[in-house]
């Protein structure tokens, strides 16, 4: 299966009802550049036995990085734990969030979209670079790390293929309590 571009990250915060993953206040986290998903694994092999042969991981967390064309202000908040809008301080605090995006896919000569929920994830703001403007336009976007942990009832990804977009993009939304745009 071919994936080609990434479209619609959305955030929403996480947290604990009743030992259930429950979202809130989701928001589009600006314009998709690049999302990367890099797993962790741990080894949990019994080397108690000589005759131990099989190797044996578990999921750790998975390092994730979001490229976006901005970070909205009403993002930051949820992403970095702000208490004062576009004021950075050495107290803030970033708190959990689950992660949507879309990412249209090809196989067999078929289109279709894979929508992506990270279930629990807390990032730190990446650096910042700016420049003047020389002989080219350098555009310099910005871009949040973080890590994903399994949720309370052990989940950590959810991939789910859809016909349209329009579907994958209802899927996340209603994950992260976005309402519909009519």
């Amino acid at each position: 299966m071919a994936y080609i571009g990434i479209a619609r990250p959305v955030i929403a915060v996480y947290s604990e009802e009743n030992g259930k993953a429950v979202y809130s206040g989701g928001i589009r986290f600006g314009k998709a550049i690049k999302i990367e998903i890099d797993p962790q694994y741990e080894d949990v092999s019994d080397y108690n036995d000589i005759n131990d042969t099989d190797d044996e991981e578990e999921f750790a967390y998975a390092d994730v990085t979001l490229d976006t064309d901005e970070i909205p202000e009403e993002a930051e908040p949820m992403m970095f734990g702000r208490e004062t809008d576009g004021i950075s301080k050495e107290n803030d605090r970033s708190g959990y969030v689950g992660v949507g995006a879309r990412t249209r896919c090809i196989r067999n000569g078929r289109t279709r979209y894979l929508a992506i929920w990270i279930h629990k994830a807390k990032f730190k703001e990446g650096s910042s670079s700016h420049e003047t403007i020389g002989d080219s336009v350098n555009y310099q976007t910005p871009s949040t790390h973080g890590k994903a942990v399994p949720d309370v009832e052990g989940n950590w990804r959810t991939k789910k293929t859809f016909e349209t977009a329009e579907e994958a993009d209802s899927w996340i939304d209603e994950i992260a309590g976005i309402e519909r745009e009519e």
